[in-house]
């Protein structure tokens, strides 16, 4: 899938230049350039404080600790503009496998995270259409980790816990969750 995006920058410093995020500029495929915020794992400026920093519309959790390796994979978008987005991927502890800035409609960004979670993940999309025309089970506290069948109640997948957040105020947001394909 090739998005209009930009990896996101990482900070050389090794902790000795900054404790705010920095901004260089960001070229995407367009050849636009947008002065965007870089990481800086050296001073905790990670994908989580960038994703806060901005207009967070979702966030995605799921961990196992019958893995073989536990570790907790979280997915993100946020809004920065109007069709400029953070998206984000990965490892919880990492810097992530998958740190970008993009210019895209909604649904493909959706999309892409989709794909990232994959054919073995729990029906996100299913629950993506579902929340953001009911909104959360009743009991859900947002972007908390729980038990998978809070969310997912007809898998069975021992071990596995899962958390969700969306943004439930921005309305193309909701529209983009609503238009989902099965």
């Amino acid at each position: 899938m090739n998005l209009n995006s930009s990896a996101i920058q990482i900070c050389d410093c090794e902790g000795q230049r900054t404790h705010n995020f920095e901004k260089a500029a960001h070229v995407f495929s367009d050849e636009s350039v947008e002065y965007l915020a870089i990481l800086c794992p050296d001073n905790d400026l990670s994908r989580t404080e960038l994703f806060q920093m901005y207009r967070p519309l979702l966030q995605t959790f799921e961990a196992n600790e019958n893995w073989t390796m536990f570790t907790c994979y979280s997915g993100m978008i946020a809004e920065i503009s109007s069709g400029l987005y953070m998206y984000s991927f990965g490892d919880i502890d990492e810097i992530g496998e998958s740190n970008f800035y993009v210019k895209e409609d909604l649904n493909v960004i959706l999309d892409k995270l989709l794909s990232e979670w994959g054919e073995l993940a729990p029906p996100w999309r299913s629950l993506f259409r579902s929340v953001s025309e009911s909104g959360y089970p009743k009991n859900y506290e947002p972007g908390t980790m729980v038990d998978h069948k809070v969310l997912f109640p007809t898998m069975d997948e021992p071990g596995l816990k899962v958390g969700l957040y969306f943004e439930s105020e921005n309305l193309e947001f909701l529209k983009a969750l609503r238009g989902l394909d099965e």
